[in-house]
Order: structure tokens, then C-alpha cells, then sequence
């Protein structure tokens, strides 16, 4: 095949990659990588990590390595798992490649400088390469690739490869966003629960099952006490730490139903399907107590407590998500009038006795 016939098949197949490498769910791409890599570059085998810069880690995407073998290809002091993170500086041809912003290319994997002095089966011809995965000068993952059908690696492919790079890399970043923006939507920004638009519409949907089903429904309206004391004291970083430690033991004691959201400020509010009274004061409970558990590090110890309020759908009385809300403020302004860090359920009141 002459060198303009070759160049021609290169350039189809870059074409039909990136179309097929054209998708929003990393689920996908994952899954195309797997299947089409190999052939295109003509190796054996690849891994392909995803850099996060804040944590200096690297967190394996995907890879084509069979189970069977033992280690990760220049990784050998990793056990073979199908996921796992690992920080930079543990894989020094990676750093050296995330760091640099270019490839890394090594003919012989045992005489490399990179060779840890560990046999590793998956280097049969003994060559590497590792490639930075780049958008506009931001590395945002390393492409690793080793043992092809040649004994060594072919220079000459290396354009080719770094043109598809770019493909892998701004299909990965894409989706990256996509799904990013995806969660924003539902998700509080700061502790990355259920924010109140979706919590909204979750009530709403689990008070008109609850109505049409005959079962019960109960939710848990929880406070930061003297949270304003918190920010003004020790600033408000350090009263962030406390809203996003609240939030993650609210989704620890979450059942599989269940919704944790943040309802504003240092508020936050847990539905809680199928849960009458009793067992959402039990809840409620359990959150309060690990809260005060809790011990916040800094120039000085600092330690928080929560009060809740507490109430179940009353399907004689309430007609709206408004009022079984209403019930559970009231039954927090009472925890907080009566000396806070405590829960109390709350009734709902029949207005014919006003």
C-alpha cells in the first residue's frame, strides 16, 4: 500500500472514531475506547486515567487488561483492580507525561529508567508509551499504551495517535461537562445534596403517592443551632465544612428512598417515604446524635448541634405539601424555643379548632 493509500485509510478511520467517540455519557465512551482502541493503534493493551489536578491523582477510566494478569502495565506495585486512584507521584512516567504536557515513549520497558525491577507479563514486546491527554494546555488524563504486534513501537504512528488524542480527550472533557451539568440542576452546589427545586418536586410526587396509596409519609425539617454564631466565630469556610459534614451524614443515614436535601441556609430537609412519626423521629435522632459527634478541626475545637422538627401526612387535614412542611417548622421552632439540640414531632391542627 503506497503512502497516500495509507494515509487515506488513517484518515477514515480518525473520521469514523470521532464520530463514533462523539457521545455525552462517559458510560459510552468507556465502552468504545475498550472495544476500538486496540485495533486502531494496533496494540495489545491500554489504560487510560483521568487526571484531577486539585488532587494530584490519578483515577483509572478504562482499560482492556484481562484479569487474569497480575499487574498494570508500569504500575507494578498496583494489585489488578477494574477501578482504583492512585496519586501521581506513585506512577513516575505518568507524573512525568501529566507534568510535562508530552508523551513519554520508551522502546524497551526492562532497560527504561521507569523499569521498577518487577517482571510484568503484559510487556512481551517491552515498549510504552504514555500520552497526556490535553484540552488548551489543561492535562485532564494520560493514555497509556504497550505490546502491539511489533516488536517495537513505531515512531512514525505517533501523529497519527496524538490526532486521535485530541478526539479522546475533547469527547472525555464534553461529557465530562455534560454530566456536571446534569447534576447541578438537582444538586446543592456547596454540599451536593438534592437541592430545593428538585426536593419540590420529590415531595410533591411522594404526597400524592402516599394520598393515593393509603400509606405513610413523614419528613424531618433539621437546623444548625446558632449556625450564625459558627460563621461569625470561625468564618464562613469553616461554616461550609459544617453544612457539607451534615449533608453527607444526612445521605449516610438516607434509606434507599429516602431524600436529603439542603431547603436553605443551614437548613435541610430528609423525606422520608413509608416512615410513619416514630420512625422518623428515630431518624432524626440518629443525625443529631452523630452531628454532635462530629469534631471540627482548626485554631479552635468546635462542635455543632442540630434541632428537628418532625411530621407525618395527616391525609385528613392536608391537602398540600405546604402544610405538612408547615407542621414540621412549627415543631422545630418549638425544639429551638425549648433549649435546641433536640427533636420534636409535630401534630397536625384541624382548623375547625382555631
Amino acid at each position: 500500500m503506497s503512502k497516500t493509500q495509507w494515509d487515506r485509510v488513517r484518515c477514515q478511520e480518525l473520521i469514523s472514531f470521532h464520530k463514533d467517540l462523539s457521545l455525552l455519557s462517559l458510560e459510552d465512551i468507556r465502552a468504545v475506547l475498550v472495544n476500538r482502541l486496540p485495533s486502531i493503534l494496533s496494540v495489545h493493551y491500554f489504560t487510560l486515567f483521568l487526571y484531577d489536578k486539585d488532587k494530584r491523582k490519578l483515577n483509572l477510566f478504562c482499560h482492556n487488561h484481562p484479569a487474569s494478569f497480575d499487574y498494570f502495565p508500569h504500575l507494578s506495585d498496583i494489585k489488578y483492580k477494574d477501578s482504583f486512584s492512585l496519586p501521581l507521584a506513585n506512577s513516575p512516567v505518568m507524573e512525568t507525561a501529566v507534568l510535562s504536557g508530552q508523551y513519554v515513549l520508551e522502546q524497551n520497558f526492562h532497560t527504561s529508567s521507569y523499569y521498577g525491577g518487577a517482571d510484568n507479563p503484559l510487556f512481551k514486546k517491552g515498549f510504552f508509551v504514555s500520552i497526556p491527554l490535553m484540552i488548551e494546555k489543561e492535562t485532564v488524563g494520560v493514555l497509556n499504551l504497550n505490546d502491539g504486534e511489533d516488536d517495537s513501537f513505531n515512531v512514525k504512528e505517533l501523529n497519527f495517535i496524538l490526532n486521535l488524542t485530541e478526539f479522546i480527550s475533547m469527547s472525555i472533557s464534553n461529557a465530562v461537562l455534560y454530566e456536571q451539568t446534569k447534576k447541578l440542576a438537582v444538586t446543592d452546589g456547596l454540599t451536593g445534596i438534592t437541592n430545593r427545586v428538585t426536593m419540590d418536586r420529590a415531595l410533591w410526587s411522594e404526597f400524592e403517592r402516599s394520598v393515593r396509596y393509603n400509606v405513610p409519609l413523614s419528613i424531618i425539617l433539621l437546623d444548625v443551632d446558632h449556625f450564625k454564631a459558627v460563621n461569625d466565630n470561625y468564618g464562613h469556610q469553616k461554616g461550609d465544612e459544617v453544612l457539607v459534614a451534615i449533608a453527607s451524614l444526612m445521605q449516610k443515614v438516607c434509606r434507599t428512598n429516602d431524600v436529603a436535601a439542603r431547603y436553605g441556609g443551614e437548613e435541610f430537609l430528609m423525606i422520608l417515604p413509608q416512615a410513619n412519626s416514630g420512625g422518623a423521629f428515630r431518624i432524626a435522632e440518629r443525625v443529631r446524635e452523630e452531628t454532635m459527634k462530629i469534631s471540627f478541626t482548626g485554631d479552635e475545637p468546635l462542635s455543632v448541634t442540630t434541632s428537628c422538627g418532625v411530621a407525618e401526612l395527616d391525609r385528613g387535614f392536608m391537602k398540600h405539601t405546604d402544610q405538612l412542611v408547615e407542621v414540621a417548622d412549627q415543631a422545630l421552632y418549638e425544639a429551638k424555643n425549648s433549649g435546641r439540640n433536640k427533636t420534636v414531632i409535630g401534630h397536625a391542627k384541624n382548623e375547625s379548632e382555631d
